[in-house]
């Protein structure tokens, strides 16, 4: 393969893949159909329960689509109309879930505002009511980088028999959940970002005992959980076609991270964060968080007067050098967001940070 310039993206998801990644996109055409082909997707959901520390408990669902895909099959194939999730409404992604919830006429409560820290002890109150039969929750919201309490509020779930629904979709992968361990009966998250595989692909995993709700409760077509699984089950393939290439670069992928390990992977996710801190700290900007929320792969930036030119006017320069930064997405506050997602090590992030300096000199 001709060698490809290394882009430092920042912006969380896709992310900056490894060479061995992107050459794995190159395979001699192949139905999907074929058995070859059905073995890889086996191996695929193989490799996602051992990224997340499941069991033969959970069982994996395979969508062609964007993260949304996935937390659209979520709720719609878990919420019947007997059910009500409560959703964490602290983010741009937690009001998508309720967006979803809305267009789909399935009922559903909220909790938080955007930026709000959730209180483990106020789920419990509203859980204590009885009315809610599942919470969804992100993660890592990456519209403040913010990184949710997981653990604390799975206990909360535990307590009520509440079935805990988890976007993972940008912590799956560089933050070590453990599936059997926490409780989680659904967790959601995408090929692109922290597995570091190429766009296309998302992915619901769920619980053996989600079945029964599954089975009864869906309501969509092609974002059917439990009739994708089935599927992929008994006939070693997707409902419908899949990404063949981005299928294959997705299983190297896995295996990249595996090889790694979530741990070690976890480990240089936060040094590359914490370089990038440092150093926008040291050139004066501010953080939209206090540091005892961040979630060490993502930094909501405060402009504030460090950039006359505007946002665009530093993208680009940063852009022309093999730097992507995201802009911001947090209401009535001036944020652009800088994210360690993908192939990057202190390095890059050294880079990075001294192209910014020759900016403002």
């Amino acid at each position: 393969m001709e060698e490809l310039e290394h882009k430092i993206l920042l912006n969380p998801g896709p992310a900056t893949t490894t060479k061995s990644v992107k050459e794995a996109l190159v395979v001699n055409d192949i139905c999907p159909r074929e058995q070859e082909f059905g073995s890889l997707l086996k191996s695929i959901a193989d490799g996602l329960i051992d990224i997340g520390k499941g069991g033969s408990d959970y069982h994996v669902s395979l969508f062609t689509a964007s993260g949304t895909g996935a937390m659209e099959a979520m709720l719609t194939s878990a919420i019947g109309k007997s059910e009500k999730v409560l959703i964490i409404t602290n983010g741009a992604y937690g009001f998508r879930m309720e967006a979803i919830c809305k267009a789909f006429d399935l009922s559903y409560g909220t909790m938080c505002g955007f930026g709000e820290y959730p209180n483990a002890e106020k789920i419990d109150d509203a859980l204590k009511a009885g009315s809610f039969t599942h919470l969804a929750m992100i993660h890592h919201e990456t519209s403040t980088g913010m990184m949710n309490p997981l653990e604390e509020v799975s206990e909360v779930c535990k307590k009520h028999d509440v079935k805990f629904m988890v976007d993972a979709m940008s912590s799956f992968g560089g933050y070590p959940i453990k599936l059997e361990e926490s409780g989680i009966h659904y967790l959601v998250a995408s090929s692109n970002k922290c597995i570091h595989g190429m766009a296309g692909l998302s992915f619901v995993i769920f619980h053996e005992s989600c079945k029964k709700e599954l089975a009864e409760n869906s309501s969509g077509y092609y974002f059917d959980v439990l009739a994708q699984w089935e599927n992929m089950t008994k006939k070693s393939q997707t409902r419908f076609t899949p990404p063949v290439q981005v299928c294959y670069a997705f299983k190297k992928a896995i295996d990249e991270t595996l090889k790694e390990t979530v741990d070690a992977r976890w480990v240089r996710y936060q040094e590359n964060w914490q370089i990038l801190h440092d150093g926008f700290k040291d050139l004066g900007f501010q953080f939209f968080l206090p540091e005892e929320q961040e979630s060490k792969i993502l930094l909501a930036i405060k402009p504030g007067q460090k950039l006359p030119n505007g946002f665009d006017h530093f993208h680009d320069y940063l852009f022309e050098r093999n730097i992507t930064v995201y802009p911001g997405v947090i209401p009535e506050s001036n944020t652009f967001r800088v994210a360690v997602i993908g192939e990057l090590y202190p390095d890059d992030m050294d880079y990075v940070i001294s192209v910014i300096k020759e900016y403002f000199s």
